[in-house]
């Protein structure tokens, strides 16, 4: 596969990281998000007339240049996946005149005589949102006005802004039509998101690592001349681009035919980010030293958004857990079929 971006695809990353410059991030304190919508990049997702359809693989490159900033703007919850939501569902956008809508995976709610009761738990974004639109088990996507809901808002340990929603016989606004895999691929597609997030945090981790490595001095020479600081590096490296790898194939497969592959492609990334990823962060810190436990230090920006992109849309032994029944049914089914040409021959 080709994981090179193309020019559309590149002008998003480009304006991007551009207003994030200007905003001073990382670290900055100016919001981003008039720009954005300004330039309208937050709608890119969205469906026409609203935006212009951008898939995941679009879209991916430009979330990278969010984690490289450590943007906290709720940019995934609240603008990338409503977009991927409504098209994906063949809706309109609601109309929200200057306003925010926001996304949640709706398992574990009850519909009920028309009417929404259960509780909603870390939905990203929802902070900030006039409106939400909640995929239902049955792969129906609600739309919900946040008037109607009561919500509990906080920040994650990245700085980005979530909320826990309750809701209590709340009749949407509007309900689709069944759209089969809705669901689960909204699960994949918010997972692969995050993690295109924590790619861009992990490259910026790694430079600054490697900067780190060739300033500090320790016996008259840089420390990372030590070779056993050089294999550590050598580690972080291999790791992010390997992880560079996943998360654009399983942008890319989400924006596919082939529901196995997507699945495979994303339970991997989710576990290579659940293990390698976490450990290639912790190595950084102890690069660092002592600096790298500072809460001032911006090294811990970047970690903090590898484990929430880690602790979102599935544990790693949750995804796991699902390779190994997709595996245990491709063994039955490659079983089954030998047994059956054996018999016939």
């Amino acid at each position: 596969m080709d994981f090179a971006a193309n020019d559309e695809q590149r002008m998003i990353a480009d304006s991007l990281a551009r207003v994030f410059s200007d905003a001073g991030y990382p670290g900055g304190a100016d919001d981003t998000w008039p720009a954005l919508q300004e330039l309208g990049l937050l709608d890119a997702t969205y469906p026409e007339p609203r935006g212009f359809g951008a898939g995941m693989a679009d879209v991916v490159h430009g979330l990278v240049e969010a984690g490289r900033a450590a943007a906290p703007e709720g940019m995934i919850g609240a603008a990338v996946l409503p977009g991927l939501a409504l098209a994906r569902a063949g809706m309109a956008a609601p109309e929200v005149p200057e306003g925010v809508v926001c996304f949640a995976d709706g398992e574990g709610l009850r519909l009920a005589g028309g009417a929404l009761s259960g509780a909603l738990r870390v939905v990203p974004g929802a902070d900030v949102a006039e409106v939400l639109l909640v995929c239902l088990p049955d792969n129906r996507l609600a739309v919900v006005p946040m008037a109607d809901v009561a919500r509990d808002s906080y920040a994650l340990v990245d700085g980005r802004g979530a909320a826990d929603i309750e809701l209590v016989s709340v009749r949407p606004a509007e309900i689709g039509v069944p759209v089969p895999g809705l669901a689960e691929w909204m699960r994949d597609a918010a997972a692969t998101a995050f993690a295109a997030d924590a790619l861009g945090a992990m490259l910026a981790l790694r430079d600054m690592t490697q900067g780190y490595l060739k300033e500090r001095k320790q016996f008259g020479r840089p420390i990372g001349s030590f070779q056993a600081l050089q294999h550590a590096m050598v580690d972080i490296y291999h790791d992010t681009e390997h992880f560079l790898s996943l998360v654009h194939l399983a942008a890319q497969t989400c924006d596919g035919d082939d529901v196995a592959l997507q699945m495979r492609a994303v339970s991997s990334l989710k576990r290579f980010l659940g293990g390698r990823m976490r450990r290639a962060a912790a190595s950084a810190i102890q690069l660092h030293g002592g600096i790298g436990m500072t809460e001032e230090y911006a090294l811990g920006r970047f970690v903090k958004r590898v484990l929430v992109a880690d602790m979102l849309n599935g544990s790693a032994d949750a995804h796991g857990a699902r390779l190994a029944r997709m595996i245990a049914v491709e063994t039955r089914a490659g079983l089954d079929q030998t047994q059956t040409q054996e018999k016939v021959a």
